[in-house]
């Protein structure tokens, strides 16, 4: 359900806890570094920095009503998964769609127009038609008899959602999992039946929903099989979804300026630097789709999408205007007077980006600006309209590049956001522990999450989550992305694992954090998988390292315990993190396909786990800054990790044997690290409850 960013009170099932105002203040508290960038932030430190006034967690009391229980009363066992739907009538009416457009095989991606890796509910055409919910995953529906319109569906999604896919997928389905060798890709799988239809031939897709070159593979596949490859600029699942009466109108949420004392770099600024890139280049224009890539050029923010505060809307930046497409009811007076501030912009409506793409011209006049810069992952749709009059189209996504780069201001965000986050889940675990342990009273997993939610939001600056929360209990965790539901979830036994994964979204910035614990006596296997997760985290976040250096390179070091052990994990190990922005952020990530080299600036998780199908599941998750630190005995400049997150790990499940000294010494500089910035605070609180809990789990090894 979306999270309205301008929500009034919220409500809890149960809320004890009512001494919400409880921080008079948090000064500045880690000592930010100053990239060699920053001569690009046209904004001094002195007069930009976060002050005491702005950013501190000042008195939040809100208006916590003891209201109805919000979600399904507490179960002793976990119910029957009632997240299955029959998905025969939405197949069914899409293929009749199918046959009057002659189509045999249609794929219907995840994303929106923009690639974005979260969509709103409109985009949500995927899980629509397979009623899988996972973020990640493809669908490709065949027709073969337009009479009885009978078909095939199968749907490929990665290993985080396998377990996922096969709770949630029906008998039309078949599950096509993604990097095991058994099974063909959804390329090869979409193809296959393209070639043996005996209804039509042709395989159809939207193309402003595929990348330019997801396109270009099909073009010329089905060339070559001589089958036919379709663009449809009309959705086909959306026109289903119209016949059914399930359609899903356009956002209609409202922009608000994010201040230069939290992005630290104003719009002309950022434009300036655009036209200096494009003026290096020869290029005379620049086309940028991705959603958290405008929200951030220009300095704005709303929540089209939930848990991401972007909306829709086209940039074109060309050597004269800046063009904004958006919907004018989104634009408040109070951001229209500060449109007004940007220099030469035009705003225009949304729906005329794909009328005025064909129309794009080269505005200096000069026969030598010959190229126009497009996203690297550009749809088809676009690369296929712009203009052959165009001579040379440069795929390169570079306010992506701008925006992975912290600035000063940026980054001081993010710490004073995981500050904040320190705190909240301080008291988090603390009253899950005393309810489970002290009071013996049951807890499920939703009432984790809500309870996990209220900590963050009685905090200065809150405005949401960042995802949806991942709380789950025993075996539940290890679903990957296992969320809890009213209609599917389960009471935390103590006597088992709770993993929990969850994020804020401040002003200041965004965070991402995962805590595994154990209330009582983990069984060796725990300890032993939990330790050897903590060992790979801790390699990785205290790797030293040279320019250039990818994440492919440095993710050997959060697996290489794992792997001793034959064991692994189905996930990337870090993904870059915006600033109060998406939670995953590109270029920058560590993982077996990130060859993006690491820059100083960038905001990136460190999350190895391991998990055991149907019995337990571990993740490991901080938040850390590439930093550039020289030592007397450096030949050459090197980055480190700055480890910005604030919550302690699980001594229960930690095995020091399995450790070495340096990571023992780590651990407890950190701890003593914890207890100085956290306990002041939840002093001030008057938080009894969480100031014991951290300092039992912050004790020397």
């Amino acid at each position: 359900m979306p999270y309205n960013y301008d929500a009034g009170p919220i409500r809890l099932t149960t809320s004890p806890e009512h001494n919400t105002s409880c921080f008079t203040s948090i000064s500045a508290f880690f000592t930010a570094r100053r990239p060699s960038y920053q001569n690009n932030v046209f904004v001094s430190e002195k007069s930009q920095l976060i002050s005491d006034d702005e950013s501190d967690c000042q008195d939040e009391s809100k208006d916590l009503e003891m209201g109805h229980k919000l979600f399904a009363p507490y179960a002793e066992k976990r119910p029957e998964l009632t997240t299955r739907f029959d998905s025969s009538q939405r197949l069914k009416q899409l293929r009749e769609i199918m046959a009057a457009n002659k189509v045999g095989v249609y794929i219907v991606p995840s994303e929106d127009e923009h690639q974005s890796e979260y969509t709103a509910a409109k985009d949500q055409r995927r899980s629509y038609i397979s009623g899988f919910t996972g973020s990640a995953g493809v669908a490709v529906i065949t027709l073969t008899d337009a009479v009885t319109f009978e078909g095939e569906a199968a749907l490929s999604t990665d290993g985080r959602y396998f377990l996922q896919a096969s709770n949630q997928l029906d008998d039309n389905w078949m599950l096509l999992k993604q990097g095991v060798s058994s099974y063909p890709t959804w390329q090869a799988w979409a193809l296959s039946r393209t070639i043996s239809n005996p209804f039509s031939k042709t395989l159809a897709v939207d193309p402003k929903l595929i990348t330019d070159t997801v396109g270009k593979y099909f073009k010329t596949k089905c060339y070559d099989f001589n089958v036919e490859f379709l663009p449809i600029m009309e959705n086909l699942v959306d026109k289903a979804r119209g016949k059914l009466g399930d359609g899903i109108k356009f956002s209609s949420s409202k922009l608000f300026e994010l201040e230069l004392k939290y992005s630290g770099e104003t719009t002309n600024s950022k434009v300036e630097r655009v036209r200096e890139y494009l003026k290096k280049k020869k290029s005379f224009g620049l086309v940028v789709t991705a959603l958290d890539d405008i929200a951030w050029l220009m300095n704005l923010r709303a929540s089209d999408i939930p848990y991401n505060p972007v909306f829709f809307a086209y940039v074109i930046i060309d050597t004269k205007n800046v063009w904004l497409y958006i919907e004018d009811s989104k634009i408040t007076p109070a951001v229209r007077e500060y449109l007004h501030g940007i220099d030469s912009l035009v705003v225009k409506d949304y729906k005329l980006f794909w009328d005025d793409v064909p129309a794009i011209k080269n505005t200096t006049r000069d026969p030598d600006y010959d190229s126009l810069v497009i996203p690297a992952d550009s749809t088809y749709a676009l690369t296929t309209n712009v203009p052959s009059t165009i001579s040379h189209v440069v795929h390169k996504s570079l306010i992506e590049d701008y925006k992975a780069v912290k600035n000063l201001i940026e980054i001081r965000g993010h710490k004073w956001a995981q500050l904040k986050d320190g705190i909240a889940l301080s008291r988090f675990f603390a009253w899950l522990e005393e309810k489970l342990i002290v009071k013996n009273e049951k807890v499920d997993e939703i009432e984790a999450a809500e309870m996990n939610m209220y900590y963050r939001s009685v905090l200065s600056n809150f405005k949401g989550l960042s995802f949806e929360t991942i709380s789950s209990a025993g075996a539940n965790a290890s679903i990957i992305h296992y969320s809890p539901t009213p209609s599917d979830f389960s009471v935390i036994d103590k006597k088992q694992v709770y993993l929990c994964d969850s994020g804020g979204q401040y002003l200041e910035g965004t965070t991402d954090i995962t805590r595994t614990v154990h209330f009582t006596k983990p069984t060796a296997e725990e300890i032993k998988a939990y330790t050897l997760v903590l060992k790979g985290h801790l390699q990785l976040a205290m790797a030293r390292f040279p320019p250039d250096t990818s994440g492919v390179t440095l993710d050997i070091l959060a697996r290489q315990p794992l792997w001793k052990e034959g064991m692994d994990y189905r996930h990337g190990t870090g993904h870059g993190i915006g600033s109060f922005l998406c939670v995953h952020e590109g270029p920058c990530g560590i993982g077996t396909k990130n060859s993006k080299p690491l820059q100083e600036g960038n905001v990136i998780s460190d999350e190895p786990g391991y998990y055991k199908d149907k019995v337990f599941g571990v993740r490991i998750e901080s938040d850390m800054l590439v930093v550039s630190r020289e030592r007397d005995s450096d030949e050459q400049k090197f980055f480190e990790f700055e480890y910005i997150t604030r919550v302690p790990f699980c001594r229960k499940l930690i095995d020091t044997s399995r450790l070495t000294q340096e990571q023992i010494v780590w651990l407890n500089t950190y701890n003593d690290a914890l207890r100085k910035e956290l306990l002041p605070y939840l002093e001030d609180c008057g938080d009894d409850r969480a100031i014991d809990w951290l300092m039992r789990e912050t004790l020397k090894f």
